[in-house]
């Protein structure tokens, strides 16, 4: 668990949404990650990685079940999380929600990176916060970078979780139409866009349009969405590879994703992963019906046959045991029990 902060708290305070609580992006990822830090009962975690400095967001639990740690989607950020982990706390030793690098207040990704350095970057700082096997959650981008951990690090991840995650290998048309749709040149534009993440009262709509399109202008942003053609697709050998347990989550109206992406997963996931299409739910699930998601979450979790110490970790374990308590409380996580 994280050690010294106060026990879960049932605190209100829950950003929820992808471009949440204020259309000045900039401003309001400072306001999301400092209302959780204050009111919250979280803490800022920090790890030098291969591809630069990675922020999270961390608060210890009340449960029994192990660490879990969240990947937010293109644009959002660790805080978007908290809806999702106000449901979580009470049943996991902790939650993490780092920022994506390129995100809030994570660094930029170099040039050079790509979203392999991106799976790297998180395995760095899991690596470095964790204790334990984690129940790794991704949703959309944060899906292609829990996939890239589970692939490089398959030793920090008990389970993995996926909504909607990115990365299938789409034919160049449909992957075109897909990219197109992030092209937001006119307010009109970004109103559709939102409606195609998640329905809401008619002024939010319009404050939220204007808040996506300031934020997929930022440089940043282009880059990653540049990438995405080349470089975010895994193969069907890739997907094979993936030992843990798996949940996949797709919204019966996911209206992001193309459905060639959602059959892509369901064909070429292992056979011991369980697909599920909850009915009437959309491309970020756990920002709609973030208890229900929850419950899912938990009821996999439970399932899950016993743990197997890890040599990687076991031994990552005895060096932290070495640098002495303070240390251990700058680092992040100790598994309890």
């Amino acid at each position: 668990m994280l050690r010294d902060l106060a026990p879960a708290t049932t605190s209100t305070f829950a950003p929820s949404a992808t471009f949440a609580s204020s259309a000045s992006s900039a401003s309001s990822d400072w306001l999301a990650s400092t209302g959780l830090r204050v009111l919250g009962g979280y803490r800022s975690l920090h790890a030098t990685t291969s591809v630069g400095r990675l922020h999270a967001l961390a608060a210890q639990g009340s449960g029994p079940r192990p660490t879990l740690v969240g990947l937010h989607g293109f644009s959002s950020i660790g805080a978007h999380l908290a809806g999702l982990f106000r449901h979580l706390r009470p049943a996991f030793r902790a939650v993490i929600a780092p920022d994506l690098p390129g995100h809030g207040r994570s660094d930029a990704i170099p040039l050079h990176g790509n979203f392999a350095a991106i799976g790297a970057a998180i395995g760095d700082a899991l690596a470095e916060w964790a204790h334990e096997p984690v129940i790794l959650f991704g949703n959309s981008l944060g899906g292609v970078a829990a996939i890239q951990v589970a692939l490089q690090r398959p030793e920090l991840v008990r389970g993995l979780v996926l909504a909607s995650p990115g990365g299938a290998d789409l034919p160049p048309e449909i992957l075109t139409d897909f990219l197109g749709g992030f092209e937001l040149g006119t307010h009109r534009e970004a109103l559709a866009f939102v409606d195609r993440v998640l329905q809401t009262s008619p002024l939010t709509r319009q404050v939220l349009a204007w808040g996506v399109r300031r934020r997929f202008e930022r440089p940043v942003h282009r880059a990653i969405l540049a990438r995405f053609g080349h470089e975010a697709v895994f193969s069907p050998a890739d997907l094979a590879r993936l030992r843990m347990p798996i949940l996949c989550l797709w919204g019966d109206r996911d209206r992001v994703l193309p459905a060639a992406a959602r059959e892509y997963y369901r064909r070429h996931l292992p056979r011991h992963a369980r697909f599920e299409m909850p009915a009437g739910l959309g491309h970020s699930p756990y920002l709609e019906r973030p208890a229900a998601i929850a419950r899912r979450i938990v009821s996999f979790v439970d399932a899950l046959p016993p743990a197997l110490p890890t040599l990687a970790l076991t031994e990552g374990l005895r060096r932290r045991d070495g640098d002495g308590d303070r240390a251990d409380a700058d680092r992040g996580i100790r598994a309890a029990g």
